[in-house]
């Protein structure tokens, strides 16, 4: 009796684990879908929004290497970005935010459903095909990601090779971001994404 009991309970685990392991596989799943004439207005609206956002980003930024050089606006970055993202989240009602497959903030890493659109992207550029905004659903959420690229040399100078960032910002990189991924990059590389969620 007892052997057929442990059986019984291990059946019953492997048969919980399985549909734990399905469980798992549709929530990855994810249906990217380009943004085209075709998207829904509240999609395109929220494609919008995303694209204000690089040039106010950049705008602020360039301003403070104008004032403080590059070494001193990583802090800048740092703290004015996150807070760019929240007002636009405020503005706009929606949860806004940068992501990156190599990210330089450990708040923005891809979660595992934007690091496919990266993926995605990646594999585009690779076959030479253009890249746009996409947006799916994940759970009862729907994500809109904008790709986000090295726009210029400016961006390099913090985000380039490390044999050409100057000591001074590697010095102040390594200090603010131990764990740094955000390097050697080229113009017009996929930097990451803006995302908006809803």
């Amino acid at each position: 009796m007892k052997a057929k009991q442990i059986l019984t309970y291990v059946t019953f685990l492997m048969v919980i684990g399985s549909f734990s392991g399905m469980w798992a596989q549709a929530k990855q799943d994810i249906n990217i879908l380009e943004l085209d004439e075709k998207a829904p207005e509240e999609i395109k609206k929220t494609a919008e929004i995303l694209d204000k956002f690089p040039p106010t980003l950049i705008s602020e930024l360039t301003n403070s290497i104008k004032e403080r050089g590059y070494a001193g606006s990583i802090s800048f970055c740092k703290t004015r970005a996150p807070q760019i993202a929240a007002e636009f989240s405020k503005t706009y009602n929606k949860k806004i935010y940068r992501v990156s497959d190599k990210n330089r903030n450990p708040n923005q890493k891809a979660s595992e459903d934007e690091q496919k659109v990266i993926e995605f992207w990646l594999k585009r550029i690779k076959e030479n095909q253009p890249i746009k905004t996409v947006y799916y659903k994940v759970g009862d959420k729907t994500k809109v990601m904008k790709p986000m690229r090295i726009p210029n040399e400016m961006c390099l100078s913090c985000h380039g090779d490390l044999n050409t960032i100057s000591p001074e910002v590697k010095e102040v990189l390594k200090k603010e971001y131990p764990q740094d991924r955000a390097t050697g990059y080229k113009i017009n590389d996929l930097r990451g994404a803006v995302v908006a969620e809803f």
